[in-house]
């Protein structure tokens, strides 16, 4: 099996290809951060040169689609890039694995197209009343996805991550996420800041089993198809302080800001019945 990871020096993309390597598939991965790759094949190429990256899609099996701008606050700051990349990105993606063949890929979208919901959330649960341009250029990039998948021989799948974290994601300072930004003050001796009250919760999930979910949805997904990626847990930010300050043996103790983001969600919780009964995928809960 030979696959291609977009964003594979990223944080969830590393992981898919750790996981793949496990399984004695070749990879390649394309990526722009400068890190260094610990893939088969590398290429630093960004996913809006479209005419190079389709040279590096032949003779591939499966494409892994993570590279994007994936902080709803960074794509605040930055509107023309993040649409850029995103959506025309993708499109490039979605255009060379069709005229190179490949099988399938796997799109990574995201649980903010949910948008505001107070309630366990379904691949059904749709809010297209979007809190910021970032969910909607993924919901953008599921519309075209599913039109590739139905107009050529690739299939496309659709993962809808809920908050990742784990070893090995890079720090991006103000974008970080919580847990890793409450870890990384905690460290440092610094008391974490919160925004609001701290009864904000997520759904957060494992990275290895991020990973797992994009291996087994290769195999397994149906095309055009969407699956959302998550515990079925949600866990407040007070709660994940209490936890990490536990481990971590600190008794520092945060500090309560006013939030300074426009757009926020306030609750995620994943549904996950469809991708544990048609793919058999079973998550380790935080």
């Amino acid at each position: 099996m030979k696959v291609l990871v977009t964003g594979g020096e990223g944080f969830i993309g590393r992981n898919i290809i750790d996981e793949a390597i496990n399984k004695n598939w070749e990879t390649i991965s394309i990526d722009v951060s400068g890190r260094k790759s610990h893939s088969q094949e590398f290429h630093n190429i960004s996913i809006l040169n479209r005419k190079d990256i389709m040279k590096i899609f032949k003779d591939v099996d499966i494409v892994f689609h993570n590279a994007a701008v994936t902080s709803p606050p960074e794509f605040e700051e930055k509107p023309n890039f993040g649409f850029e990349t995103n959506v025309m990105g993708t499109f490039n993606v979605l255009e060379a694995a069709r005229e190179n063949g490949v099988k399938k890929v796997i799109l990574a979208s995201s649980s903010s197209i949910y948008g505001n919901s107070v309630k366990t959330t379904s691949e059904e649960d749709l809010d297209t009343e979007f809190i910021n341009f970032y969910p909607m250029t993924k919901y953008f990039n599921e519309i075209m996805a599913n039109l590739f998948g139905k107009d050529s021989t690739t299939e496309t799948v659709l993962l809808r991550y809920f908050n990742t974290y784990g070893v090995g994601e890079n720090s991006k300072g103000f974008y970080s996420s919580v847990i890793h930004k409450f870890i990384t003050d905690i460290k440092n001796g610094k008391r974490p800041v919160i925004f609001g009250d701290g009864t904000q919760s997520r759904d957060f999930i494992f990275v290895k089993d991020v990973a797992q979910a994009n291996l087994m949805v290769a195999l397994r997904g149906k095309s055009t198809s969407s699956y959302n990626v998550g515990t079925g847990v949600t866990t407040t930010f007070n709660e994940i302080f209490n936890i990490i300050k536990e481990e971590m043996k600190s008794d520092i103790s945060p500090t309560y800001s006013k939030n300074p983001f426009k757009s926020y969600q306030m609750y995620t919780k994943a549904d996950i019945s469809k991708i544990t009964k048609e793919i058999g995928f079973n998550q380790i809960l935080l």
